[in-house]
């Protein structure tokens, strides 16, 4: 069903209902009520967060209820029907007094609704029995908002924006940042950007924009008061309604993308790392990396995809420009590492031995428990030393970034808030890849004594592999070879950082 209208109202048009409302926006506001307005010709997302006492509840309702008109039905969504209250009551005391208020209906459990003199009808719907609840409903709406969004799963936004698609309506999401989850956060981000799939844009409404609470503005007494007490980081979050990394992120503190994320290509002068998480449902995972030193890492290339099998990623590995093979045996690869459960046999060869028979490629494959993978990435993120990024990720690898920047989160209680005791084991294949390489490379700690090397003896060499042998085949692997057993007969102490860094 087509909507009624090819069109959303202009921005004079809805100031025409605000002034008979009484209603001036701050200019945040208006700058948000200026994404929906012109052709109607595909389904659009705005987002608005809001510090608290920013006035995001009544900007939503001024804001649907100058777009009534042009719609037919409007759901106020959230995990609960009491999320949704506050903005059906602003919308009920607009219609009433513009004396466009037909019916309403207001049990004390249950889905509110009302209707205007328009004919639309605008009703609370809940999440708590999840994001099919639209889907339920058999009605195409032209206006779904999110109240307290940050608080929904990414599956209700897209179930929303899916439903209102038909109409080629909206999605307005309007919450704080407050215990957001992690996806709300991002959204934020891509939607500051032009060129997102949703037509979309996002708006922080700061609270000192709320002139009549704190007249100053952003110099208010009250408003110090605030920033004095709450520190950078809450200020920024609670008043400010500026992004910052969710509480429920395990590497939200270290991870930056500005910091971390640039382009970074092979480098024929440093040796290839392979790291494999061989997942399925999740995701399999490959990561290429090298490495010029130990504050100089840098993962190039990633092989990041669901319910493929090893195979699929030798053939991935195979096709690109850095490899180097002789036959089928791959032969530049230096050092791999494979998470443990690449030891174990299904009715067939285990992964390891599968990657062997294919490639040549012996992986170690050594336990590395949580804390410790978790720990290691950290101090690689941002050093211990002088709280600098010590590893460079290529944009292209998207699986790696989404786990640092989304995915693997702390499990939270009925609050919202984090339970920091283990992370949740899952969206994080890419991540404990990495983790187990630089724990191989450098150790478990940058203050862990220096391996001591036996002269003739390699260290990449253990019980469990026969990467030792392996590497003294290529000419790399005997160079590396040769250069270890030389500095151990000089008694010299030897860890991989001091060897890349001289």
């Amino acid at each position: 069903m087509l909507p009624r209208a090819t069109v959303w109202p202009t921005l004079t048009a809805k100031m025409r209902t605000w002034r008979r409302l009484g209603v001036q926006l701050y200019p945040a506001q208006l700058a948000a009520s200026t994404a929906l307005a012109g052709p109607r010709d595909r389904p659009r997302v705005v987002q608005v967060i809001g510090g608290e006492r920013a006035g995001k509840s009544q900007w939503t309702a001024h804001e649907v209820t100058a777009l009534l008109p042009w719609c037919d039905l409007v759901y106020l969504a959230g995990d609960n029907y009491a999320n949704t209250e506050r903005e059906f009551e602003y919308i009920e005391d607009n219609l009433r007094r513009l004396n466009v208020l037909a019916a309403v209906r207001k049990p004390q459990a249950g889905q509110w609704d009302m209707t205007c003199a328009t004919g639309a009808r605008i009703a609370t719907l809940s999440f708590e029995r999840g994001a099919d609840a639209l889907i339920a409903t058999g009605q195409a709406p032209d206006l779904v908002v999110l109240c307290e969004a940050g608080l929904l799963d990414e599956d209700h936004f897209l179930a929303a924006f899916a439903r209102v698609a038909e109409r080629r309506g909206a999605v307005i999401l309007s919450g704080t940042l407050k215990r957001a989850r992690p996806w709300y956060v991002a959204l934020y981000r891509q939607l500051q950007s032009s060129d997102n799939p949703y037509a979309g844009r996002s708006f922080a409404l700061p609270s000192w924009e709320n002139l009549s609470i704190y007249p100053a503005g952003r110099n208010d007494p009250t408003i110090k008061a605030l920033e004095a007490a709450l520190g950078d980081v809450l200020f920024r979050e609670r008043i400010g309604a500026e992004p910052v990394p969710s509480p429920l992120l395990v590497f939200g503190r270290e991870f930056d993308y500005a910091k971390h994320v640039r382009k970074v290509d092979y480098d024929p002068a440093l040796p290839i790392w392979i790291a494999v998480d061989p997942g399925y449902a999740g995701a399999y995972a490959l990561l290429v990396v090298q490495a010029a030193s130990a504050s100089d890492v840098r993962v190039i290339d990633e092989f990041y995809r669901q319910y493929e099998t090893w195979d699929k990623a030798v053939d991935w590995l195979r096709q690109r420009d850095y490899i180097r093979q002789d036959g089928n045996r791959i032969t530049n690869v230096e050092l791999a590492v494979m998470d443990v459960a690449g030891r174990q046999h299904h009715a067939d060869k285990s992964q390891i031995e599968q990657w062997r028979d294919a490639t040549g490629i012996e992986f170690r494959c050594e336990p590395v428990s949580i804390e410790t993978g978790i720990s290691r990435l950290r101090d690689f993120l941002k050093s211990p030393f002088n709280g600098q990024p010590r590893i460079t990720i290529a944009p292209r690898c998207e699986g790696l970034l989404w786990e640092l920047a989304e995915g693997e989160q702390y499990p939270r209680d009925q609050a919202g808030n984090p339970i920091k005791e283990r992370p949740i084991d899952a969206h994080n294949h890419a991540r404990k890849a990495l983790s187990y390489l630089l724990v191989a490379a450098f150790g478990e700690s940058d203050f862990a004594a220096p391996r001591q090397v036996r002269p003739g003896h390699n260290p990449f060499a253990d019980k469990t592999s026969r990467v030792g042998v392996e590497l003294v085949r290529t000419e790399a692997g005997r160079l590396m070879f040769a250069r270890e057993t030389q500095r151990a007969a000089r008694r010299v102490p030897l860890s991989f950082n001091r060897r890349r860094d001289e």
